[in-house]
This record gives C-alpha cells, sequence and structure tokens, in this order.
C-alpha cells in the first residue's frame, strides 16, 4: 500500500492531489523550485523538497532531480499530475527502477502514445477511426515530396507537435507560402515545450467539435470509460470551457465514442485513468486525435457529474486493487462546467500576465467547486502557464450550470493580474453556447478582443473610479485622525474640494469631492463636470456605497499604494492614482516596439534598413510556454534592433524602432 507519495508537479493539480491522497491516509511530498517555494501547495504538503532553479527544465522537468527527490524523502510512489514529466515514458521508468510505484499506465503505454504519429497508426489498425497524416522529423523542412504529400491533404492544413499537446507548437496553415515559417515556428514550440520537434500535417476541419472520453483501467484488465467530455471552446487550440456530458451527443453516438474509447485502451493494455480524445465531424462522424496517459485537467467535470474521486481511483488502481463497483456501474447525473482562469489579456492576444496577485477571492456558492494554485499574495511567474484556476459548476442542467458558473466568475475578486475572467463570463451568457451551438472556431467567428473587454461599461467605471477615490481619501483621513492631524488642505479650507486623479481603463480621470466636519462625503465633479445625480450614501476606507440612477450598489475597494481595486455587482476596474502636476519624464519615441512582457527572445526576424510591412513579425519572445510575436503596426523601415535571438528581456524593453512613413506622403 501507498503511504508516502510525491506529487510530481505544482499549482492546483499538486493541491488537488494532496486532498485526494490525504483522503485515503497517504502523506505528501511536495517539489518545488525557486519561486514556487512560498506557493500554497508546498504549505499543504506534509514535506518539500527544492529542486534548485527557476525554469521547468532545470526543476519540474529535471528527471533525475525529481526521482531524487522522491528517494531522499522516504516516498514509495510518485503522481506526475498533468503537464510537465506526467507523460514521459523516461520518466515512468525512472520511477519504476527506482522502486517506486508510478501513479499512471506503464512506461511501454506513455511511450507508445507519446507521439500522436505512432498513437495514430495504433488505431487505424485496431479499426479506430483517424485522419491522414504527413509527419515533419524534428528539424526537417519541406521538400517536394514533404509538399506535395501537404498539398494532397487540402487546404488549410493543421501543424500539430508529434510529442506534446495544449496547443503547444500546433499552427493552423492557410496556404502554400504560409507553410515553411509555420512548420519552423511549430517545430521550435514544440522543441522547447516537449523537447522533441517532431510535428505533423493533417486536413483542418471547419468547425468540427472536441469530444474526448474518460477512462479507467486497473491491472486485473478491467476497462471502462466514464462518458464523454466536451472541450471545444479552446484559444489556440487550448481548452478554456469544458463540459460534461456533451450538448449534442446522443445515447447512441455516447455509446459509440465509449466503446471506440475502451477498444482503443484495451488495444494498448491501458491501466489507471487516461484519455482518448475525438474529433467529431459537423455530420456527427468522429476521429481519433491522440490519448492522454494521465489525469486531465478538466477531470472535475467528470467528477461532479458521476461522483467519483478520480485522483482516489487513481491510487487505488496504483495499489493492485480492482475497480470498485461504484465505478463499474457509474451513471450521469445533472451537468457540470468548467472555466479555466488564466492570467491573460484576452483583448491583445491573449497575452500572458505576470504579476503579484494580491487578492483572489470567490463568493461561495451552491454547487461550484474552485480548484486553485495561488491565493492573496501569490505570485504569478513568468515561467509557468498562466492558469491561476479552474473554476466548476455543477447543476440539475446545462443551463442553471452556465448561469451559475458565470455569476461565481463574475463575482471573484482578482487583483494585479490581468485574467480572462470577462471572456469566460461573456462565452458562458452568450446565445450560441447557451444553445449548444459550439466548436473549435467559436473564438475566431467571435472576436476574443470584443468578448474579453470589461463587463463593467464606460458609465459604471466612471462609479468606480469615484468608489475609489472617496475610498482612497477616507483611507487617509482614518490614518490622519489615528496621528491626531487631518489631511493636508483640509483644516484651512474644510470647505475646498479635494481632487483625486487616475489613470484607469478609459485613460484619465478627475474626481472633485467634498468631506466635511462630520466626514460625510459629497461627490462634486466628475472630469470637470457636475455629477449631482450621484449620491454617497456611505464611504469607508474599504467599501463605498454609491446611488445613480435610482440604484444604489455598494463597491468594495481595496488599496495597494497608488493603485485601487474597485469590484462591484456592475464589474470589476483598476486605477492608478497619479500626480496632478508631475514631473516631466522621458517618453518612447514614436515608432518603438517594446517587450510587452518578460520572457526570452527566439527568433530577430529584421535588421536595421529592412523595409516592412503592418503585421509582419519583427521579434518573437517565448513566456509562460507560448511564442509571441511582436508585428509592426504600420508600414515602415527598420531604423534600430536592440535585442538578439537567445537574449532575455523584461517587460517594456525596447526591442526594435521603425521609422514610419512621411504622414505627408513624401
Amino acid at each position: 500500500m501507498i503511504e508516502k507519495l510525491l506529487v510530481a508537479n505544482r499549482g492546483e493539480i499538486a493541491r488537488r492531489v494532496i486532498r485526494g491522497a490525504r483522503a485515503l491516509g497517504i502523506s505528501c511530498v511536495a517539489v518545488c523550485s525557486d519561486p514556487d517555494v512560498d506557493a500554497p501547495y508546498v504549505s499543504e504538503a506534509d514535506e518539500f523538497v527544492r529542486l534548485a532553479g527557476a525554469t521547468p527544465t532545470d526543476t519540474y522537468l529535471d528527471v533525475d532531480a525529481v526521482v531524487g527527490a522522491a528517494l531522499t524523502s522516504g516516498a514509495d510512489a510518485v503522481h506526475p499530475g498533468y503537464g510537465f514529466l506526467s507523460e514521459d515514458a523516461g520518466f515512468a521508468r525512472a520511477c519504476v527502477a527506482a522502486g517506486l510505484v508510478f501513479v499512471g499506465p506503464p512506461p511501454d503505454v506513455i511511450e507508445a502514445m507519446g507521439s500522436k504519429l505512432n498513437a495514430k497508426a495504433t488505431m487505424a489498425a485496431a479499426g479506430v477511426p483517424v485522419l491522414p497524416t504527413v509527419e515533419i522529423p524534428s528539424g526537417g523542412g519541406l521538400d517536394g515530396a514533404v509538399t506535395d504529400a501537404v498539398a494532397a491533404l487540402g487546404w488549410p492544413v493543421l501543424v500539430k507537435a508529434s510529442a506534446g499537446g495544449g496547443g503547444r507548437g500546433m499552427r493552423v496553415v492557410e496556404s502554400p507560402d504560409a507553410l515553411a515559417d509555420a512548420l519552423a515556428s511549430a517545430q521550435r514550440e514544440a522543441a522547447s515545450a516537449f523537447g522533441d520537434g517532431t510535428v505533423f500535417v493533417e486536413p483542418y476541419v471547419a468547425r468540427p467539435r472536441h469530444v474526448e472520453v474518460q477512462i479507467l483501467g486497473d491491472i486485473h484488465g478491467t476497462v471502462v470509460h466514464l462518458f464523454e467530455r466536451e472541450c471545444s471552446i479552446q484559444r489556440r487550440h487550448q481548452k478554456i470551457i469544458e463540459e460534461s456530458p456533451s450538448p449534442v451527443i446522443t445515447p447512441e453516438r455516447r455509446a459509440e465514442l465509449g466503446a471506440a474509447a475502451v477498444t482503443a485502451a484495451r488495444t494498448i493494455g491501458y491501466v489507471n485513468a487516461g484519455t482518448v480524445e475525438f474529433l467529431v465531424l459537423p455530420d456527427g462522424r468522429f476521429a481519433f486525435l491522440e490519448v492522454n496517459t494521465r489525469l486531465q485537467v478538466e477531470h472535475p467535470v467528470t467528477e461532479l457529474v458521476t461522483g467519483l474521486d478520480l485522483v482516489r481511483l487513481q491510487l487505488l488502481v496504483a495499489d493492485g486493487m480492482a475497480l470498485p463497483p461504484e465505478v463499474l456501474h457509474a451513471e450521469l447525473g445533472g451537468h457540470a462546467i468548467e472555466a479555466r482562469l488564466y492570467a491573460e489579456d484576452a483583448t491583445r492576444g491573449f497575452q500572458p500576465s505576470a504579476g503579484h496577485l494580491h487578492r483572489f477571492r470567490f463568493p461561495a456558492s451552491t454547487g461550484v467547486r474552485v480548484d486553485s494554485g495561488v491565493e492573496d499574495g501569490s505570485e504569478v511567474s513568468v515561467h509557468y502557464d498562466p492558469m491561476l484556476a479552474k473554476v466548476i459548476a455543477h447543476a440539475p442542467t446545462r443551463t442553471e450550470a452556465a448561469r451559475a458558473l458565470a455569476g461565481a466568475l463574475e463575482r471573484a475578486q482578482v487583483h494585479g493580474v490581468t485574467t480572462n475572467r470577462d471572456l469566460l463570463v461573456r462565452i458562458l451568457r452568450h446565445p450560441e453556447f447557451l444553445a449548444g451551438d459550439i466548436d473549435t472556431g467559436f473564438l475566431v467567428r467571435h472576436d476574443p478582443a470584443v468578448l474579453g473587454a470589461p463587463l463593467a461599461d464606460v458609465a459604471a467605471r466612471r462609479l468606480h473610479a469615484v468608489a475609489a477615490a472617496l475610498a482612497g481619501q477616507a483611507e487617509r483621513r482614518a490614518q490622519a485622525a489615528v496621528l491626531g492631524s487631518m489631511p493636508s488642505g483640509w483644516r484651512n479650507n474644510p470647505a475646498a474640494p479635494q481632487t483625486t486623479t487616475f489613470s484607469g481603463p478609459d485613460g484619465g480621470v478627475e474626481i472633485d469631492y467634498r468631506f466635511d466636519r462630520a466626514g460625510t462625503c459629497t461627490l462634486v465633479a466628475v472630469d470637470g463636470a457636475r455629477r449631482d445625480d450621484i449620491s454617497v450614501l456611505s464611504c469607508a476606507p474599504d467599501a463605498v456605497v454609491l446611488a445613480a440612477e435610482g440604484v444604489s450598489r455598494r463597491y468594495e475597494v481595496a488599496r495597494v499604494g497608488i493603485t485601487a481595486f474597485v469590484d462591484g455587482s456592475d464589474g470589476s476596474s483598476t486605477f492608478v492614482e497619479i500626480e496632478r502636476f508631475p514631473l516631466p519624464g522621458s517618453q518612447l519615441a514614436a515608432g518603438a516596439l517594446v517587450a510587452p512582457l518578460p520572457g526570452t527572445v527566439v527568433k530577430v526576424a529584421v535588421a536595421a534598413g529592412d523595409a516592412v510591412s503592418a503585421g509582419d513579425t519583427l521579434v518573437a519572445i517565448e513566456a509562460m510556454k507560448m511564442e509571441h510575436d511582436v508585428r509592426a503596426p504600420s508600414d515602415g523601415t527598420v531604423t534600430e534592433v536592440h535585442v538578439s535571438a537567445g537574449e532575455q528581456v523584461e517587460a517594456g524593453r525596447l526591442l526594435v524602432v521603425i521609422d514610419g512613413p512621411d504622414p505627408d506622403g513624401a
């Protein structure tokens, strides 16, 4: 029996595994990189081993270091979670060779399914439907034979990494002239993420659904499926909303998908938890995509609709036990939907956001589960995937689950980093989503920059600015009262308006207000315009109640230095207080392009003197396991290049300067 489990992962999945193991009386050991030493999962483990370094390569992907941590701590088993080494056959073999129980399928199964190309060949031989493919080896490029083979698939095509998933190394190619660059970029990203630059090309299917089936197998030869999950809402080919059951899978199709998944699992001798992924075509046919030989990010939706604990079952199977009766006779109950909350800006191409998470709180809601890797005070690092949490709602019907999940996300307080929260809320409330009319192109048809715009409209943001200003002044008055003084300017002329100026979502905003001797506040003006239509009902450093247009709302305000975070029933906003008369400072010249986030420069595509067109890639930066292109905003000539490939850059670092065309056309 497993007595001590090393969790070879981080973040929310490490917390989830620790919670599941504890329920079975198993003690847990965490491993952590230098940036993660104060992470919540580390403090929740019974013991932890520090892996020196910050990058995944130096820490969570170092097989010798992780196995060594297990042996040093006296663990007798290892749970890999998902990502990192979870689908690395070499790691599984190293665990077994060291006398450790690997909580997952046998190494040979992982190896067989580790290559999507090999997996597709195996499934085709077993009679499971697959799409045709063209392989391009790591480091390989285009030649006549490859070009002809890809063209035979028909345009557009999809480039995919053979060794991994999560959207890494995946590119849609619309025409032959874009193929070479797409292959090179996909190979770089795949090699960085998975250590293998092998990619393949397959037909791009318009408006498909991504549907997967949860499987479980034990060492006694029993294999079952636990129904399907719909994972079609994706950005960058990576899932962001998953649900079970699928809104379009009929009982007959569910039986077919389940039978195909069980056939796939039995063909390869599958043991433990895994997922068989399918592409469902618009006409209802389906084709095998891959087998994920691990627990999936979206496993909570299956847990909620079946009432089963998949981590518990993984550990029981790893202990050699047979699947219990409740698994063999599982039934669907209700509907569950999961949303992945990422630290990223949907309005700027899903640009990741790193920084200090000042507040991370969700309202207590019946039927809503939050699996998070962070809490108040956590650091969101540039070194790892930007997912903060998974928020899952379970209800009797799909509509109720969507409404509950949207409400929980909308009322969450997430301060310090930009997130995709508003995008998720709008998707969950979108008529097409509620009608079940979804596919993997949902965020191609519907602009993420529009769906991801702040839930708070301009009028609401003005009220948020008022609340931020009044709460800030209330805080200063409270602090001054403790010191036996009053804020500057108040003692000499208490009737004079006070002014707070912010930089916010709509640029600068100026709030004028008065506090009388009793501490009662009156709003005077917003941006110089009187606002007699807004009444201040109460004002405190952490909350302000305003009445506008006959409706009263409470706004919670949290200030961190000069930054104010405001949350209300009409959305959330962030403001930075600025000096009314700032000293003049240096400004970047027109045409200067800076790094949008910290990372590593992996490609510099231009040199000084080059002519560029709007949209051309100038520099590619790798951060948070993804490659981000910095593109020319307009036609022009490159006058300066300040970085080179391989260089580490901070956010705001000057990369390239472009001299645009003369506005008079000269």
